[in-house]
């Protein structure tokens, strides 16, 4: 049984849009959610969702995704039991047979966590740089390249009964470094596996590669911000260490439908 969880902070139309568009995805899946837990926090543009399928949380206070996610993760545990916990991001799409690929990974197997493929949405050459060089992918722990050292949560599943004795640190206020902190501290215990099949695609809102570049170096200074609180909670970081899945792979920009 597995539950999506998805926290979002609304600010533009288009962030409107690309909710919308996330939950046509959703709706799409060839193995349907058992639930579906859109946490919203706080946001400051309000909007009526389209898609009645979905369990809807508004929080009176902003406290960052973190916050947010845990509080998915209590009211998929509790309310319907759910085995496995899946998350994405409102700018992303996934793949019709995302669910069933995850799901299946985590039920079939003794990793505690797993990860698939992300992939650029746009064509600009900022997305190319991302896929090239993977800033939203996994990292495999070297040499063996058996299991991920950590995998970002916008395509990211987790056993319950792993994220329950762990999850996510609060004090991460903003989308960067906490999806790195959960990972690194589950990993004393559990191993993150990683599944090629289960495919998304993120938007970074890119229109071209000359007016997307401000976005772009902003995007990166927010993860350098985050490094150092990442940096504090745990002694040994060895990204010398890990590699990107990514290695020689460029997106795939066609949906199956």
């Amino acid at each position: 049984m597995s539950a999506l969880i998805i926290p979002c902070y609304l600010k533009t139309q288009w962030d409107i849009n690309c909710l919308d568009r996330l939950l046509d995805s959703v709706q799409k899946q060839s193995q349907r959610f058992e639930n579906v837990y859109l946490i919203d926090d706080a946001s400051p543009l309000k909007y009526k969702l389209k898609h009645d399928f979905v369990d809807f949380t508004a929080l009176d206070e902003n406290g960052g995704p973190a916050r947010a996610r845990n509080i998915g993760i209590e009211k998929a545990i509790s309310t319907i039991g759910a085995d496995c916990l899946l998350f994405t991001d409102h700018d992303c799409i996934l793949d019709k047979d995302w669910n069933k690929q995850m799901t299946s990974f985590l039920m079939q197997s003794d990793f505690g966590a797993v990860g698939g493929m992300t992939y650029s949405w746009g064509n600009t050459l900022l997305d190319y740089y991302h896929d090239i060089n993977g800033t939203l992918a996994g990292k495999w722990l070297l040499p063996d390249r058996k299991e991920l050292w950590y995998m970002p949560s916008l395509n990211f599943g987790i056993k319950s009964f792993v994220v329950e004795q762990f999850g996510f640190d609060e004090r991460f206020p903003t989308a960067a470094g906490e999806d790195v902190d959960l990972c690194l501290r589950m990993r004393s215990k559990y191993k993150i596996g990683f599944c090629p099949e289960a495919k998304l695609w993120h938007d970074y809102g890119y229109k071209n590669s000359i007016s997307g570049f401000n976005k772009f170096m902003k995007l990166f200074k927010k993860y350098k911000s985050s490094s150092a609180t990442v940096y504090e909670g745990h002694t040994v970081l060895m990204w010398d260490a890990s590699e990107s899945i990514y290695k020689g792979n460029i997106n795939e920009s066609n949906i199956q439908s």
